[in-house]
């Protein structure tokens, strides 16, 4: 399967008609951010303009009166997350253009892990950190250990964070950054990415150093995203996991998150496409 180079500075948003795509070329997909009508015609022009980019794969959340028209275009659902348009559900459709990437690999392997998850009991509020860890929102000053985290637990990324510049313009816009330290080093660290149209955020960047795993770390870091965004009046929270990784399953899925679905070959993730399990939660009072 082609693994396209990571260009982040060529992704970009492009108006087609009266759809706004997201070109993420990092990743090998277009985004359908928004669409007012939706049309055969429209679909049709969308997946040509994908082809003509080299693009493998092109992903939308739609509503769900629109699904059978992405259906007869030849997309497919891969899940959905529930109350994602202010409480209302959004369907997860995809169309591969590469057909190779719509093979799921180590199919057996990832679905053994979900369903240990799913043994799980789930959690109401997690262990207190131990002696000597704090948590805190994180703030410019932390960017440098925020690269350095990233930059080592994770050998590619499907958004630019080992640059400065990019965290620090998420920070004013639309995503909170959380982590815990121990003697004031970054050990683990989370963010939200806030929708704040649809009142939904996307629970992500989870990385823990390897050494102090198995701590709840996440747990804690996700706690306390979810306790921000429920006084700032969120919907809905979901998180998109490597479907290869138990630990942040775990972290999910203990914490109230609900299993929704697997979007395959999704995004490039240390050195390659990887699916990423849907985990959802609503935390409308």
């Amino acid at each position: 399967m082609y693994i396209q180079k990571l260009e982040f500075s060529d992704n970009r948003e492009e108006k087609l008609k009266d759809s706004l795509l997201y070109l993420d070329y990092a990743n090998s997909r277009l985004k359908i951010l928004k669409y007012n009508v939706l049309s055969k015609d429209l679909i049709d022009e969308i997946l040509e303009y994908a082809r003509g980019k080299n693009l493998g794969k092109v992903i939308a959340n739609c509503r769900k009166e629109d699904v059978d028209a992405f259906k007869k275009a030849g997309f497919v659902v891969e899940g959905i997350i529930d109350g994602f348009f202010r409480g209302k559900d959004a369907q997860c459709v995809s169309f591969f253009i590469d057909k190779d990437r719509a093979e799921q690999k180590r199919k057996e392997e990832k679905d053994s892990i979900l369903k240990m998850c799913l043994d799980k009991p789930q959690i109401l509020q997690p262990d207190e950190l131990k002696d000597g860890y704090q948590l805190i929102d994180c703030s410019e000053k932390e960017i440098p250990q925020m690269t350095k985290i990233f930059k080592t637990v994770f050998k590619t990324y499907p958004t630019p964070v080992y640059d400065e510049n990019y965290l620090k313009k998420m920070m004013k816009e639309k995503i909170l950054f959380k982590a815990v330290l121990k003697n004031d080093k970054i050990i683990s660290i989370a963010s939200a990415d806030m929708d704040k149209e649809n009142l939904n955020a996307e629970i992500t960047d989870c990385a823990t150093y390897p050494e102090y795993r198995g701590q709840g770390l996440l747990t804690n870091l996700i706690y306390s995203l979810e306790n921000d965004l429920k006084e700032k009046g969120y919907y809905t929270l979901y998180s998109l996991s490597r479907a290869v990784n138990p630990g942040i399953n775990i972290s999910l899925r203990k914490h109230g998150y609900n299993y929704r679905g697997r979007l395959v070959n999704n995004c490039n993730i240390c050195n390659g496409f990887e699916d990423m399990n849907i985990w959802v939660k609503n935390i409308k009072n």
